[in-house]
């Protein structure tokens, strides 16, 4: 299924590392303002997501069965999204990147960004 949840970073959990599909969990060093896009991409630049939470974060948790082990992503926050908006998301538009946060490989169950 798709998981995407975010909050702050003493508060956050994600799935077990008995779950079969791959899981992120990205801790930022400051909190991030409401508004502020977090958005993941892959190494061919296919959108994984592009959210907007409407309060402050700290933590980004992430799952779906299109994280695969071996493969290489993107993050990214701020910017700007002309897809359709609906409960958080963007669909089908285009990403104009703000600050890359990391670029990183998925080798574990779950994968922890600091």
């Amino acid at each position: 299924g798709f998981l995407l949840g975010t909050g702050s970073s003493g508060m956050a959990e994600a799935p077990g590392t008995s779950s079969t599909q791959y899981s992120l969990l990205v801790k930022f060093n400051t909190a991030m303002q409401a508004g502020t896009l977090v958005h993941l991409q892959n190494e061919e630049g296919s959108v994984l997501f592009t959210y907007k939470p409407s309060k402050r974060y700290q933590s980004v948790v992430f799952s779906s069965p299109d994280l695969n082990k071996g493969d290489s992503y993107t993050l990214y926050t701020g910017g700007s999204s002309t897809g359709s908006f609906q409960d958080g998301l963007f669909r089908d538009g285009v990403y104009a990147p703000g600050s890359k946060v990391t670029d990183f490989t998925i080798r574990n169950i779950l994968t922890t960004i600091y």
